[in-house]
């Protein structure tokens, strides 16, 4: 229950207690209700840090803490709050149990009951405060000491084992066992957070798609020079496979650097790509998408990134691998393959255009083009010998998808020249006057 009403304060009322902790309560809850309003789960670490080497003495200590309780209670440890006393846990955690969850917990505030004790007569009572005196100095003089009682957080370490009712509780750590028994801290585990720096595992997630999208980005770039109407329809959908992959760059980029950002922020730019990579990949729809678990970040971020990391690699495959052709002298072009999976099951297919006439190109491509290794070319056209038969393709494959200007010729893949170029893995084309300025590729559509 929350108070959000304030206390009338009028002349000549008698002050007792109830006054002073109302209007406590009063801003502690209006507070709390602006917050749990503007934010979307406000609660969780904004730190934390485990003591790995007392884990393997076979006790839980916490370095340092912060951040805020489910109900609200902030918590600064050890700068503000006390630290919890360390536990031991191998009466909780017997060997055929796989897993224990550590918990951080508060008693919950009773609205009708007792919520501070004397701390040197609590007896481990399950209160939210317990009292202690502190001696302080007046802030104005920076004299005139005195003792202040104070409510110091009741703040205690449970373990999912244990009974935790009448407590708020966020849960910090899962404890494992290695090869060798020891206690380990589960690395894949994320905590209820308010910040993403709060998970080593989080950051390492988020670092780790930043460089996998760089990498993509990078890979889709194409260097200029060409207009976007000279683009296939397949190089339009790697532009719109590059436009999502560079939109969602920019965001994590800012919240990796920021590092304060919460995780929900980060879960929505990874949700965002996620579903927009929906639209490259004909067997997925938005609904696979992993919703957002604030109790369960491993799981949602775990199965987010895969489902990202899964279709980077299969949208827009690159099954169609382009052998550049240079000029080397005049009618003869050169290319290497340098991909070895070209000379395996494949498909070559010669594109070609140039000014001459539609019907020019197609009757002479055939008749003219000598397609052979580099070496063996020159030969060819001294003996006037044929290289590679060439066949028109009205319509090009499906991985091509053709430009209206370019004619396309299926390489008939035999003979001594396809031995020699399986050899010497170079590729050598004469392409006579007949054809004035052609522009040239040789495409091989990979099979496996």
């Amino acid at each position: 229950m929350k108070f959000l009403s304030r206390v009338v304060w009028s002349e000549g009322m008698y002050l007792g207690p109830h006054h002073f902790q109302l209007q406590s309560r009063y801003f502690e809850d209006s507070i709390w209700f602006a917050t749990s309003a503007l934010w979307f789960e406000g609660w969780g670490l904004a730190g934390c840090s485990l003591d790995p080497e007392a884990l393997r003495n076979g006790t839980v200590s916490i370095l340092h803490a912060r951040g805020v309780f489910p109900d609200g209670l902030s918590f600064h440890m050890p700068e503000a709050d006390t630290l919890p006393l360390t536990r031991n846990i191998a009466d909780v955690f017997p060997p055929q149990q796989e897993s224990l969850a550590v918990l951080l917990a508060v008693p919950e505030r009773r609205n009708n009951g007792v919520n501070c004790l004397p701390a040197e007569s609590a007896n481990g009572d399950a209160v939210r405060f317990l009292a202690e005196s502190r001696k302080l100095h007046d802030e104005i003089t920076g004299m005139d000491e005195q003792s202040v009682r104070i409510g110091r957080k009741n703040i205690r370490l449970l373990f999912d084992t244990e009974s935790a009712a009448g407590y708020s509780t966020i849960e910090i750590a899962r404890i494992t066992r290695d090869y060798s028994g020891s206690f380990i801290f589960k690395e894949t585990f994320i905590p209820p957070c308010i910040q993403i720096t709060a998970s080593e595992r989080l950051m390492h997630i988020l670092q780790r798609l930043i460089d996998i999208l760089e990498e993509k980005s990078a890979s889709l770039a194409r260097s200029p020079g060409k207009s976007l109407g000279e683009f296939s329809t397949r190089e339009i959908a790697n532009f719109w496979f590059l436009h999502t992959v560079n939109s969602a760059l920019p965001p994590l980029r800012h919240l990796y650097l920021a590092k304060r950002g919460h995780p929900e922020e980060l879960y929505t730019e990874m949700a965002r790509l996620g579903g927009a990579l929906c639209t490259f990949k004909i067997d997925s729809h938005p609904r696979t998408v992993p919703l957002y678990d604030h109790l369960n970040l491993d799981k949602t971020f775990d199965a987010l990134d895969d489902h990202i990391r899964v279709h980077l690699d299969t949208v827009v495959p690159p099954n169609c691998v382009s052998i550049p052709l240079t000029k080397a002298a005049d009618y003869f072009y050169v290319g290497e393959v340098s991909d070895t999976r070209c000379l395996g099951p494949s498909r070559w297919v010669l594109a070609i255009r140039s000014p001459i006439g539609e019907v020019e190109l197609i009757l002479r491509t055939p008749q003219l083009v000598k397609l052979c290794s580099r070496l063996f070319v020159p030969e060819l056209v001294k003996r006037a010998l044929p290289g590679m038969p060439l066949a028109h393709l009205p319509i090009p494959p499906t991985a091509i998808s053709g430009r209206l200007d370019t004619q396309y010729f299926a390489v008939n893949r035999s003979g001594p020249c396809l031995e020699h170029i399986n050899q010497t893995r170079q590729i050598g084309l004469y392409v006579p006057g007949e054809i004035p300025d052609p522009e040239l590729e040789l495409l091989v559509i990979l099979e496996n």
